[in-house]
């Protein structure tokens, strides 16, 4: 599912706001000795040699869409990359792979290749060499790095000795987003101290992926197992679009950073010399065998406390400093209320476009040409019920900078990458032009632009992305200039709004899209209090590592921890009670699946598989947008069972056979090698898009998605909408229905007008 980073750093401060009102810690005294046991200490006081590790991503892995393409005679372009605040580069090396226009005069035109403004080499080819794929090395200083660092392009191409047209399409320079940055980093020590939370375990300075190692002794318990979601759902937030990973280590370190979970009684062997604690605890000490490396312990006298520590964790993440704190006292957050999600737009109320961006900037364009695009990530409820609405209102306000020449110009609307509406733009000699564009950015003047349009509802879906281009060609000065372009800007106003109130909650289950990309129905609520999750009563290391990175995916997506859900065990199924349930498990060695054969698409189980005929896919967009009772319900009774060694995996969704109002998304994989490729799917957002219907079939790089058993419905319609909506789909019974209601009010009609016959005959006519 594809996620947005925009709200992190709010998000993670309104909810540490949330909770530092009502959480007390106490930072231990001096005469508390330090949760560290003296053997790590003395080896990391003893040193040792640095970590040195490589990482060489592509310039597509550092954000670059596709190609860098440069047009012009002159044009720049520069591409983002962070070094962790953890980390030191040693030596770096540009991988660099280009192509110039053939059209090109060598002895004038060529590639300047920066680095934070410090040029690292211009790139001059002879004319037999232009036009042709090129590769070259370039060495980067690594006294040239900092926190945020720009790698630069400059373009400087000319095609004719006289007067040349700047814009020709023969100026062009093209950047491959398979080039590389082969960096070589070494791991600074950080000192063990709460205060630099959530560091090591994320930076925001890393696009990576958040690979965080979860620690506990043998066997883990219930509520160990529940802390360590919690955690799960802080990380979650605060990596949204990057995705999670957490291998799951018991009674062993992994050789990086790593966060470890666990109760006096019930602890790993190397924490066997940590004096026992008798509050929530949470502690940072050095990584007894790793330099430089560090350890989060969440502790507790039982698992109750643990527990506590995580949510403390979860919630209030500003709130800690120094070595160790332990919770003193703790008052959870009120329960959220239904699709309140922080990242989610709210139904409730009208909301600024604004709002929707970390800053204003992100809604400008600028430069001599504009032909650019400002893209703003809106995520929704996906159960609004959009069928047979109008629209949803969208009220756009928009600035330029007006030339004689921006009437050629215009402003396109799109969802998705579906095109909405273009909008001409004025010139500036035109009389409606000077009322309709302005150049000042601020104020609500009489040069602002507005616009009341309506996005078709039928194109909404859980998460979105609106995209306005602005096409605005440059003032023609002739084809030889005398003076600089002017530069233009283009703006979207701040104050521009989407409406979604009036909209209501109905949706068709099962609904896998719904789940990969929203989390939905366990993210109505985005604490997660109405969800139980169930894991194996001996769950391995793959089912565990599934769990945190589904409870992640969810955070992620609303922009809150969940804290609030439920773990079991499959023999606790029937505690579930009136909750969603997300079921996962490796085989069937409980015997759940198994329970539940008749109302599930397919069940899985070590060496075969028993699946409903699987005659008819349905495509992700019909199943993300139609409410049809017509959708394909199952094509044919009875089952097929196969052995066999191969891996398979599957995520299924069915009606819950505790509470028809309520879902079950179960996760099963015939072996936990298969259960890896559901981590995995999770965080790939092209893999995420495959997966919809009630049954997804996951076999290497392969997904395959089918609607197997029929629809039921959940949400909240009134009662004439509810009735209207599931009868559109019977004509026959809505002709019958019409020629009853007319049959019924014309012996209304006659009955009555024989009463008032009646009355005139017998002289009691008024």
């Amino acid at each position: 599912m594809s996620a947005n980073p925009r709200f992190s750093s709010r998000v993670t401060r309104a909810c540490a706001l949330l909770a530092l009102g009502t959480l007390s810690l106490q930072a231990w005294g001096q005469a508390t000795p330090p949760l560290v046991p003296p053997a790590a200490q003395a080896q990391n006081a003893n040193g040792g040699t640095w970590t040195f590790s490589h990482w060489k991503p592509r310039l597509l892995d550092l954000g670059l869409g596709g190609a860098m393409r440069l047009r012009g005679t002159q044009s720049e372009a520069s591409l983002g990359v962070s070094v962790r605040r953890d980390e030191q580069v040693e030596s770096a090396r540009l991988h660099l792979r280009y192509t110039l226009s053939p059209a090109l005069l060598p002895d004038i035109s060529h590639l300047k290749v920066m680095f934070n403004d410090q040029v690292i080499q211009t790139l001059v080819l002879p004319k037999e060499r232009l036009g042709q794929p090129q590769s070259v090395d370039l060495d980067i200083d690594p006294a040239y790095f900092a926190d945020y660092n720009q790698l630069q392009f400059e373009f400087i191409g000319h095609y004719t000795l006289d007067c040349e047209d700047p814009e020709n399409s023969s100026l062009w320079a093209e950047i491959s987003a398979e080039s590389t940055l082969d960096l070589g980093l070494r791991r600074l020590p950080l000192r063990s101290d709460l205060g630099l939370l959530p560091a090591p375990f994320f930076d925001p300075r890393d696009n990576r992926q958040v690979d965080v190692p979860m620690v506990y002794g043998a066997a883990p318990s219930l509520g160990e197992l529940k802390a360590a979601g919690s955690v799960a759902g802080w990380l979650g937030v605060l990596a949204a679009y990057r995705g999670n990973r957490f291998p799951v280590f018991e009674n062993s370190l992994p050789p990086r950073s790593a966060i470890v979970v666990a109760s006096n009684a019930h602890r790993p062997d190397f924490l066997r010399d940590l004096p026992p604690v008798d509050a929530p605890t949470l502690s940072m000490m050095a990584h007894p065998d790793l330099p430089g490396a560090q350890l989060l312990l969440v502790l507790g006298k039982d698992d109750a406390q643990v527990q506590q520590a995580a949510e403390a964790l979860a919630l209030s993440t500003a709130a800690l400093s120094g070595q160790t704190m332990r919770v003193t006292d703790i008052k959870r957050p009120a329960p959220r209320k239904a699709y309140d999600a922080p990242r989610w737009i709210s139904s409730e109320r009208t909301v600024t476009l604004g709002e929707l961006v970390d800053r204003p900037s992100e809604l400008q364009l600028r430069g001599t040409a504009l032909h650019g695009t400002v893209r703003i990530n809106a995520r929704m409820a996906p159960d609004l019920f959009t069928w047979n609405a109008q629209g949803i209102p969208l009220n756009l306000q928009y600035r330029y900078t007006p030339t004689p020449f921006s009437d050629r110009g215009a402003l396109n609307v799109a969802l998705n990458g579906q095109f909405l509406k273009s909008y001409p733009l004025h010139a500036s000699g035109d009389s409606q032009g000077k009322v309709n564009a302005l150049l000042p950015l601020v104020g609500d003047t009489p040069g602002q632009t507005r616009s009341n349009m309506k996005i078709p509802a039928f194109m909404v879906g859980g998460d979105n992305q609106m995209q306005f281009s602005f096409q605005i060609p440059p003032a023609e000065l002739g084809r030889c200039r005398s003076t600089q372009p002017v530069e233009l800007r283009a703006a979207l106003d701040p104050q521009s709004s989407i409406d979604l109130t009036g909209l209501d909650h109905y949706i068709a289950m099962p609904n896998l899209a719904a789940f990969a990309n929203s989390g939905y129905p366990f993210t109505k609520y985005a604490d997660l209090a109405q969800t139980a999750i169930v894991l194996p009563a001996q769950p391995t290391a793959t089912d565990i590592q599934t769990y945190l990175t589904a409870v992640a995916r969810m955070a992620s997506s609303t922009g809150y921890a969940g804290t609030r859900f439920t773990l079991l065990a499959p023999a606790q199924i029937r505690e579930a009670g009136n909750r969603d349930i997300l079921l996962i498990a490796h085989g069937d060695s409980d015997g759940l699946l198994q329970q539940w054969h008749a109302d599930m698409p397919a069940v899985l189980a070590a060496g075969k598989r028993s699946v409903q005929p699987l005659e008819r896919g349905l495509h992700r967009f019909y199943d993300l947008f139609s409410m049809s009772e017509g959708a394909p319900t199952r094509p044919s009774e009875g089952s097929t069972t196969l052995e066999g060694d191969g891996p398979l995996a599957a995520i299924v969704g069915l009606q819950s056979p505790l509470t028809p109002e309520r879902s079950v998304v179960a996760l099963t994989a015939t072996d936990p090698g298969a259960m890896r490729l559901i981590s995995q799917s999770l965080n790939d957002g092209a893999k995420v898009e495959r997966l919809h219907g009630d049954l997804s079939l996951l076999r290497g790089d392969t997904i395959e998605s089918f609607r197997i058993n029929p629809v039921y419905y959940v949400g909240d319609l009134p009662w004439y909408k509810r009735l209207w909506f599931h009868l559109h789909t019977h004509p026959l019974l809505l002709a019958l229905l019409g020629i009853a209601a007319g049959l019924i009010l014309t012996l209304l009609v006659y009955g009555a007008l024989r009463s008032l016959a009646r009355q005139r005959l017998e002289g009691r006519d008024a």
